[in-house]
């Protein structure tokens, strides 16, 4: 699923390609898609111009200029592409195969022609991501449960953020509820970082341990975004093209290779479903 960093590479290449331009009309191909109506849907849409796009946790939000916002959440499988009239692509999202000079596809389950020829489509495989248009309340809620963007707090609010928290600290990185945006990637890169086992429970972390452990979440996730994002398997931009983060990766997808820091063979556990790899003689 794509982070923070992948999301954030989404928002920056639509920002700059379709700000202030008018969606004509909107496509629905698979109505489930939207999560609403189709006929309202499309009378709220169609004809309004998007005023920005913004990025809140690992979802895309498009602000329109009628109030509402289209948010996106891509999941495990999905894809937000756009194509301008000059056919050159900007987005990203899961790779799909074979199918990206052939847009729209059998995938593309939404799709927004706006009034300058341009089309965004959201494809999705398995169809687990979704398009929703909240207007301001239903915003309000969804941003009531969610926390805080690490980009924007200081070490003391992430401290107090977690430091009661008696679950492991790894996964609790990744509870979007209590901080807004990171995933098992960068989660894990966090603590390697940091020396700290993401097994231990936030609460035993002492005030040293926290300010390390954002300090080094905040410097991995700026370089991520520089580099365009990691997920080498299931993250891909708009010309397939993988973000070179992976190569700056110290123990996600590393299991049984040499640590980076200490040479001890890392070792891969499960939390919550989740993988984590980690070393057993430098993280404590």
């Amino acid at each position: 699923m794509p982070e923070l960093p992948e999301v954030e590479t989404i928002k920056l290449d639509l920002q700059r390609l379709i700000k202030n331009k008018k969606i004509k009309s909107v496509d629905v191909n698979l109505a489930k898609q939207i999560k609403m109506p189709v006929a309202k849907f499309l009378r709220l849409v169609q004809g309004i111009k998007v005023k920005q796009v913004k990025r809140r946790a690992k979802m895309l939000l498009m602000e329109l200029n009628n109030g509402y916002h289209l948010v996106f959440h891509l999941k495990m499988t999905g894809q937000l592409l756009y194509r301008g009239v000059g056919g050159k692509l900007a987005g990203g999202g899961h790779p799909i195969k074979q199918i990206l000079q052939e847009l729209p596809n059998k995938y593309s389950h939404v799709v927004f022609n706006f009034s300058d020829g341009g089309k965004l489509f959201f494809n999705d495989t398995r169809q687990f991501g979704w398009v929703k248009l909240m207007n301001q309340k239903e915003l309000k809620e969804l941003e009531q449960n969610l926390g805080p963007e690490p980009l924007k707090i200081n070490a003391q609010r992430f401290k107090n953020i977690f430091k009661n928290k008696k679950i492991p600290i790894k996964p609790a990185l990744m509870e979007q509820k209590l901080l807004a945006g990171v995933g098992n990637i960068y989660a894990m890169e966090a603590c390697w970082c940091a020396g700290i086992l993401p097994t231990r429970l936030s609460s035993e972390l002492s005030g040293h341990e926290f300010k390390k452990l954002f300090n080094c979440l905040v410097k991995i996730l700026k370089l991520a975004i520089e580099k365009k994002g990691t997920t080498a398997k299931d993250y891909v931009d708009a010309l397939g093209r993988q973000g070179s983060m992976w190569s700056y990766l110290k123990v996600y997808g590393r299991d049984k290779e040499k640590c980076k820091r200490c040479g001890e063979k890392l070792i891969l556990i499960k939390q919550r479903q989740r993988t984590t790899v980690y070393c057993m003689r430098c993280q404590r």
